[in-house]
């Protein structure tokens, strides 16, 4: 049974720096966010990390992440 609360995947992304940045969009617009690594990702290179948000919060999340600027866009 799906909970609001819930801990959900909102993206997976190549590196650190990508999912981090795409946490602290979130968290600028009031949405709780957190990143997992596995513990070898940096090491192998083969493993996202991904950019967890609560269940309640995931279509708000993807709202948020498409009207977002493009970093080319930025000054």
């Amino acid at each position: 049974m799906e909970k609001d609360n819930d801990i959900v995947v909102f993206g997976k992304y190549a590196n650190p720096v990508d999912a981090n940045i795409i946490k602290g969009v979130l968290e600028s617009n009031g949405i709780t966010a957190g990143v997992m690594e596995d513990d070898y990702s940096n090491v192998m290179l083969m493993s996202p990390v991904r950019v967890m948000v609560m269940r309640r919060d995931l279509e708000r999340a993807r709202e948020v992440l498409e009207s977002a600027p493009e970093v080319s866009d930025a000054q």
